[in-house]
């Protein structure tokens, strides 16, 4: 593409060039030249019968006659160029004006100056020598610059096809993209595949530890339910059915909640949603679990305001309900929990504390990934998947959840 860029602008300079040169050269050469032949034709057979003869200008005519001994007149003492063959161009020293002539000879050899004016044909003809070699700079600039965009892009393509084919042979998506600047389409780009590959490495990742995850928590269910199985065959066989019930209603649940969690990350369907109060799903949220609250003795205080949010009420009221349910099974007996609305200035928050036991720092970024539980939890019911599911269906509703200990407790924060 370089190489036509550079030859359709090389054409068009040869054809710029013999326009300035051939074509408007000439043109001023060869109507300066039929002017003077003009007036050459109309002078009179001798020097002694013509009446315009004489160191004047007419009509921007000059017509000067040489002495009786041949002695060139005085005006041409100044600098003299060619215009052409048998054409001169020279500068009238009083009236500052450029004139070109030519010589003519009459029968008795007498000679005359045929001059005429070219200052403004001449001016003319300057200006446009001049927008012209501007021209051919300007293509000539286009064509360096085509070459060296040609070039970057060539080069910036070749990088990120190395990269792309490195990261396929090797399988290590740890690598990256280089990104030298901001401001140019390919930058951009290699930017963009730089968060895809996070995007892909993040998955894998949760992938691969997901799969470490269900071979761990899921080998302990198998375990007691075949034990229980084997157990089947004594005599006490109903009490050992409703174990292998509860054990298989366990699994399900587990399964079930995988694949709800990966319906909404993948198909990020938006069928559902609409205008909403958030007020009255948050107090319904809390009217369900005031029951359990009440058993523990934990006490519920809420501050809620009027928030309207475009949304998918049933995934939402799923979501605020994992974590009510978190809070107060970590919740000791005649424990707190706050639920507290913020609106400010278009910047909205839900926020849900306890005070429960806490989190380690070190862990409070895992407690979003599937299977993943503290050492504390693990010895409470549950498959680590509430807050997978949490995060999947705010992050479907472009929320920011966060986590964080506080004194007494943890605090989920949820803001857009």
């Amino acid at each position: 593409m370089a190489l036509l860029f550079t030859l359709l602008c090389g054409f068009s300079l040869i054809v710029l060039g013999y326009f300035v040169n051939f074509f408007e050269y000439g043109h001023f050469v060869h109507s300066t030249e039929d002017i003077i032949d003009t007036e050459i034709r109309h002078l009179p057979a001798t020097l002694d019968q013509t009446s315009m003869v004489g160191q004047h200008a007419q009509a921007g005519r000059l017509f000067i006659p040489f002495g009786d001994d041949g002695k060139t007149p005085d005006i041409l003492s100044g600098d003299i160029d060619r215009l052409k063959e048998g054409m001169i161009v020279f500068e009238h020293p009083q009236i500052q004006q450029t004139y070109a002539a030519k010589i003519h000879t009459f029968k008795d050899n007498q000679k005359i100056l045929v001059a005429t004016d070219i200052t403004e044909i001449q001016r003319d003809f300057k200006v446009m020598r001049w927008l012209s070699v501007a021209s051919i700079a300007l293509i000539i600039l286009v064509v360096v610059v085509s070459y060296l965009i040609s070039v970057f892009v060539a080069r910036g393509t070749h990088k990120i096809a190395k990269t792309a084919q490195n990261i396929m042979e090797t399988g290590d998506l740890s690598k990256r993209l280089e990104v030298r600047s901001e401001w140019d389409d390919l930058s951009q780009m290699s930017h963009t595949l730089n968060l895809m590959l996070d995007r892909i490495e993040l998955l894998m990742n949760g992938l691969r530890q997901m799969s470490d995850n269900i071979a761990h928590d899921l080998r302990t269910p198998l375990t007691r339910l075949r034990n229980h199985i084997e157990a089947t065959k004594s005599n006490d066989v109903d009490a050992k059915n409703n174990a292998l019930l509860k054990e298989a209603d366990g699994l399900l649940n587990t399964f079930n909640a995988l694949l709800r969690i990966s319906r909404i990350e993948t198909e990020k369907r938006r069928t559902h949603f609409k205008v909403i109060p958030l007020k009255p799903l948050i107090e319904d949220v809390i009217a369900f679990y005031e029951p359990l609250a009440e058993q523990k003795e934990i006490t519920i205080e809420s501050t809620l305001v009027d928030i309207d949010f475009n949304g998918d009420k049933d995934l939402l009221f799923q979501a605020y309900t994992n974590i009510l349910d978190n809070a107060i099974k970590y919740t000791p007996m005649g424990g707190l929990i706050k639920v507290l609305m913020q609106a400010d200035n278009q910047q909205y928050a839900v926020t849900i504390e306890d005070t429960g036991q806490g989190i380690p720092e070190a862990e409070l970024d895992k407690v979003f990934q599937r299977f993943y539980r503290t050492d504390v939890s693990r010895s409470s019911a549950g498959t680590g998947l509430g807050l997978s599911l949490v995060k999947a269906v705010f992050d479907l509703h472009h929320i920011t959840v966060l986590i964080e200990n506080t004194q007494q407790g943890i605090r989920f924060i949820t803001k857009w």
